[in-house]
């Protein structure tokens, strides 16, 4: 069966488009190619649900789809390349920037239609692939879609979390093994792999995607993995458990992942801090690579007025929440026509017609950042509440209960001022009790539910403080969307956060003071820590809300130093910049196993086994390998003049990382039975958030 090249079919953005428009949006302007390149892409005819891989190999390859090269051709990908070809092919993809041409294949334990940060920057990343003439596969759940930015995504099915209904365990399927072993990618890219990227790279050890992928001292577990493989950390998992109260598993987390993480040449963060935490925790071969915003779909100029009579900030307060449902035109379009309130010659509000729906980007308002307070304002000034906005995932993790405390803490902190708007973007498992918790204590709250493109847009231009307690983030991709839109951004002093938010140029953040720890405290909303930890986030709240004067310019720079240097292009291609670098290091590390010359003698996490450690794992390995009499004909047994120490540690860290998996199988399956077990208590239950955020 000869290898895939992939067609390139023109389906930039399939049905996740229509939800959220901003996922499709082209962004930058493609770049030129360098002088003398070219690329070439072939439409595909047909959208199929998936690839039949071995009917339809060698047929689908043709050189006009294949990876875009010089004019020449001298470095085009075709299936029957010779050792030498590929070796110039990867010389001149891996040193030079702006070179279309690479395939990679990307395993992803979540993608789309499911929303959040990873799942967005992974369709930025996609999407910047292919402007820039990068070939891709896309290895990971059931999504429904069978293409995305014209780049194929292959399926697999996968048992719902209980805990989390959102998210899935993946298994691998012997498609995926194929598929890399078709398309022979330059480079395989794991996203936060943890359970089904552990399956591929345990399978990638034994040999089962080919031999070329196999380590020195492999096919074993444990043995390592020869190529370019780079991984991407995204999401804080430690915290998470020590946040659910398991602190005894976060040790265990991190040995996991910094055994799985090893297997791959290079790890990219999104953020300094977190870059700081890998360090400290020995990962190695750390990179960063951050986020961007879009400034022409984030910005001042959205705000809407419309919008902000919709939530009724020109009104008192409401004593019951809004719930929105369906599109933000259709409940506007339905309001009574309000006519255009001037005071003191500054416009605060604006008139419309009842009968017109609400205009895809609606007219820029003259007033960019937000207006003076009504603490300020003398008798008989229109009324214009200050609106508290927060974006993001409506679940627990993301510290709802200090924001919802710290908040009801607002009405003594500010007795002269007309109580705050609170609005809350975004679904979740925890919207049903937050809007509970808000009609129960009376606060005036709307639930804007999940939003996208140019809706999402308006309600963080339309919003005046944007209010953050997550301190589990890795980079807050959300607070660079505020910061753009010109929202001040109070905060939490939290990794992500923290390299983000300019103190005092661009919003305020709380920090704990002593010792304590947020996974701790937040745990425990009744306790004294926590009580006094809501009523200092709500003093830098009520701070902002009364200073009109250092509002405004919170807002001005926030909208312009706050998001300097933050673009998506400049971010995917520090990704596709470390797979070049990854690319690089694979091939000093081949020229050093046969012996060759090498340009850089040092290869960063280059590991060297003992004869003996490596002939123990080929023997505990031998029958789930494809590839045991291949291992033998090596030259692995060690000679008998081998005076080398033959220690056994990498078994021995091998058998106690399979332990581990083990036991993470077995935690998660007492878990299921502990929640099938406490969701009969009521509130009372051991989650405990219900019960405690009552108090």
């Amino acid at each position: 069966m000869e290898p895939l090249s992939l067609p390139v079919a023109r389906t930039t953005s399939m049905e996740i488009s229509e939800r959220d428009p901003v996922m499709a949006q082209p962004g930058a302007p493609i770049r030129p190619l360098p002088q003398g390149c070219h690329g070439k892409t072939m439409d595909h005819p047909t959208v199929e649900t998936e690839f039949d891989f071995g009917r339809r190999a060698g047929a689908l390859w043709s050189p006009q789809s294949s990876s875009s090269s010089c004019a020449d051709g001298s470095h085009s990908w075709h299936p029957h390349m010779s050792p030498r070809e590929r070796e110039e092919r990867e010389a001149w993809l891996s040193q030079g920037c702006g070179r279309a041409g690479l395939r990679i294949v990307i395993v992803t334990e979540n993608f789309l239609p499911k929303v959040d940060g990873v799942t967005r920057t992974l369709a930025r990343l996609l999407e910047h692939l292919e402007r820039e003439g990068h070939h891709c596969m896309l290895l990971g759940p059931g999504t429904g879609m069978s293409h995305y930015a014209s780049h194929p995504l292959v399926g697999t099915a996968g048992v719902p979390l209980i805990l989390y209904p959102g998210l899935k365990l993946n298994f691998l399927r012997p498609k995926f093994l194929r598929v890399i072993r078709d398309f022979q990618p330059d480079v395989i890219h794991f996203v936060d792999p943890i359970w089904l990227g552990a399956q591929v790279l345990m399978a990638m050890e034994l040999g089962w995607a080919g031999e070329e992928w196999v380590g020195e001292d492999g096919p074993a577990l444990g043995a390592g993995i020869t190529g370019a493989v780079v991984s991407s950390y995204h999401t804080n998992l430690a915290t998470y458990a020590k946040l659910f109260g398991w602190s005894w598993l976060e040790p265990i987390l991190w040995r996991f992942q910094r055994w799985l993480y090893s297997k791959t040449l290079l790890t990219l963060c999104p953020s300094p801090s977190t870059l700081q935490i890998l360090q400290d925790q020995s990962f190695h071969g750390v990179r960063l690579w951050p986020r961007g915003v879009d400034v022409s779909q984030y910005s001042p100029k959205r705000r809407s007025d419309m919008l902000r009579s919709f939530w009724g900030v020109f009104e008192p307060p409401r004593a019951t929440p809004q719930v929105v449902h369906g599109p933000v035109a259709q409940f506007i379009d339905t309001m009574p026509q309000v006519g255009k309130i001037e005071h003191d010659g500054c416009q605060v509000g604006r008139g419309w017609d009842s009968k017109s729906a609400l205009p895809p980007t609606p007219p820029e308002s003259p007033v960019m950042a937000p207006v003076d307070s009504a603490c300020s304002a003398g008798v008989g000034a229109p009324l214009d509440r200050i609106v508290i906005l927060y974006v993001g995932r409506m679940s627990w993790e993301k510290n709802l209960n200090l924001l919802l405390i710290a908040y009801g803490h607002l009405s003594t902190l500010i007795p002269d001022c007309p109580s705050p708007k609170l609005v809350f973007v975004g679904d979740g498992p925890a919207r049903t009790e937050v809007e509970a918790f808000c009609a129960e204590r009376k606060y005036d709250a709307a639930f804007m539910g999940h939003r996208g493109g140019e809706e999402l847009a308006m309600c963080y231009a339309s919003g005046d403080i944007f209010a953050f307690p997550s301190f589990t983030e890795t980079f807050g991709q959300v607070v660079l969307e505020a910061l753009a839109s010109g929202l001040p951004v109070v905060g939490l002093d939290a990794d992500g956060t923290r390299d983000l938010v300019n103190v005092g140029a661009t919003g305020l953040l709380y920090r704990l003071p002593g010792g304590n720890s947020w996974s701790r405290i937040s745990r425990q909303s009744e306790s004294v820590e926590f009580q006094e930890a809501a009523c200092g986030f709500a003093s830098l709240l009520a701070k902002v809300i009364c200073d009109s004067k250092m509002r405004r310019e919170m807002s001005a720079r926030a909208s312009t130093e706050g998001v300097r240097g933050f673009t998506w292009r400049a971010a995917m291609e520090r990704c596709v910049d470390g797979y070049r670098e990854s690319m690089r290091i694979a091939r000093q590390r081949r020229a050093i196993m046969e012996g060759r010359p090498t340009s850089d003698a040092y290869v960063e996490g280059q590991r060297v086994s003992s004869p003996t450690a490596s002939r123990i794992r080929r023997v505990l390995s031998a029958p789930l390998s494809h590839g045991a009499s291949w291992s033998l004909q090596q030259g692995s047994v060690p000679s008998e003049l081998d005076i080398r120490p033959k220690p056994v540690t990498h078994v021995v860290e091998s058998v106690w990382h399979l332990k581990s998996l083990l036991k993470i199988v077995v935690i998660l399956s007492v878990l299921w039975v502990m929640y099938e077990h406490h969701t009969k208590l009521g509130p009372d239950g051991v989650l405990g958030k219900r019960a405690r955020i009552w108090s």
